[in-house]
């Protein structure tokens, strides 16, 4: 196993979620493939200088240290930054997921979709305020919908019901 993927997948799954013990992190990256042993994960956490952080709810989740947080150029993160706005609604039709955003959006946000390089996605067409995500099966589109979901793009202003 390629450890910079591995690591790669940490990052995002870390970004995405709110995660709050290693657990659930090792089930995650199982999911997503990557079977790590514990004392493998928590090499990775400490070299990558992830540890939990407390929130004022009580809640402690896994987080980059602050000081040395250089994953904000990261692009799910980016995407996060530059769409929360724009992209209006995600929902799936078949293998197909589509992405609502605001007029003039859609080329930039097909565009960052590529860049985080999905497996689960075979291709993207971007129109001028649409992108056509394919996918081969309609559990594919699924996921991408759920991260789509996880990533927190739709605010509470333009959520939509799927």
């Amino acid at each position: 196993m390629n450890n910079q993927k591995r690591q790669r997948k940490i990052r995002e799954l870390i970004m995405t979620n709110e995660i709050g013990t290693q657990a659930e992190l090792r089930k995650r990256l199982s999911d997503a493939g990557y079977h790590v042993a514990k004392s493998t994960l928590s090499k990775d956490l400490k070299e990558m200088e992830i540890g939990k952080k407390r929130f004022p709810n009580g809640d402690n989740v896994y987080g980059f240290f602050e000081k040395f947080n250089k994953y904000t150029n990261h692009p799910i993160k980016k995407m996060q930054e530059l769409f929360s706005d724009t992209i209006l609604s995600v929902h799936v039709s078949g293998n197909f997921v589509i992405v609502k955003s605001e007029p003039g959006n859609a080329k930039a946000i097909g565009y960052f979709i590529e860049c985080l390089h999905w497996k689960e996605i075979a291709g993207i067409i971007s129109g001028d305020d649409n992108c056509l995500l394919l996918c081969r099966t309609k559990m594919e589109a699924n996921n991408i919908e759920y991260r789509f979901n996880s990533i927190n793009f739709l605010t509470t202003t333009n959520l939509k019901e799927f």
